[in-house]
């Protein structure tokens, strides 16, 4: 009986924090979709929530809402220098433009995302920084070398760390913005963060077992929130084009009615031939360079094809 009482008391403990979170989306949702100034929006913060974890959640949120990744905005912000002093100054104006243009626009790449919500723990009293990182999102990313190509936010609160993606969390670019507010990017577990983004210092992934920056770019690109590195095989992520073409054995863990395909290059989905229990097999139909799974038609993970 002890362990059926601890399982309802977390149980009841996650569905609170769940309705804690829709509450503070809720009345964030009424607040202006644009501000003058960090402080104005950090002032509605202040008014309506009192728990540093409700205040950061509702930066967050209104970020993912009300903000528009646009890679133009990169450009905008870019600047040439004489000497230490001159850049530190740009940089510091180049920030501030920035973060105003984010509140002002409603537009921004990582950076401005980044930089603003750091900005609003700053007004709110919340320890945090900012952490310059490598992404994979797409097969073509595996097996390269590290690259700071991004960057997200860690805040502290009661010693505890949150791992904060607010670009991720407003939607994803594919040629234009795709707007897909989620919750996910924040508050991320470090063991789902790590899936994805690798951090410069590894100190700021937060996780118990480190891996090389070789490990993680090696590793397949996985898009399913919930698939582990341990339950899936091939587990790395550059698959030969002889075995591919030979015939690849694969397992991923499914129940025996989910509907399972694969892509090349981003082309038509095949259907698999099925195994035996979790065994499936893939055969080259083209010449390719990536390889996609798909679990009832959600991509679930992805390979580079060489």
């Amino acid at each position: 009986m002890r362990y059926v009482f601890v399982l309802v008391f977390v149980c009841i403990g996650l569905h609170s924090q769940a309705q804690d979170t829709d509450e503070v989306d809720r009345i964030v949702s009424l607040y202006p979709k644009r501000f003058e100034s960090a402080q104005n929006l950090a002032t509605l913060i202040k008014r309506d929530f009192k728990n540093p974890e409700q205040q950061l959640k509702a930066s967050y949120s209104w970020l993912i809402h009300n903000v528009e990744y646009d890679p133009k905005e990169y450009y905008n912000f870019k600047f040439q220098y004489r000497d230490l002093a001159e850049k530190n100054q740009k940089a510091a104006t180049s920030r501030e433009a920035m973060i105003n243009r984010t509140l002002i626009n409603g537009k921004a790449v990582c950076e401005g995302y980044a930089l603003t919500l750091e900005r609003l723990c700053e007004l709110l009293g919340i320890n945090s920084y900012i952490v310059r990182g490598d992404t994979k999102t797409r097969p073509q990313d595996i097996g390269r070398k590290f690259d700071k190509n991004h960057m997200w936010n860690v805040a502290i609160i009661d010693d505890e760390p949150y791992l904060i993606d607010a670009t991720w969390g407003a939607g994803r670019y594919n040629g234009k913005f795709i707007k897909a507010p989620t919750s996910y990017y924040f508050k991320t577990p470090p063991d789902d963060f790590i899936k994805n983004h690798f951090p410069e210092v590894f100190d700021d992934a937060y996780v118990n077992e480190e891996i090389s920056r070789v490990a993680f770019s090696n590793r397949p690109l996985l898009i399913d929130r919930s698939l582990r590195l341990d339950a899936i095989s091939p587990n790395e992520g550059t698959i030969a084009a002889k075995v591919l073409k030979k015939g690849l054995l694969f397992e991923l863990p499914v129940d025996d009615t989910a509907d399972i395909t694969y892509s090349l290059n981003g082309g038509t989905q095949w259907p698999v031939e099925r195994l035996e229990g979790n065994r499936f097999m893939i055969t080259e139909r083209e010449k390719s360079t990536s390889l996609i799974i798909y679990v009832n038609a959600e991509p679930v993970i992805g390979y580079k094809i060489k």
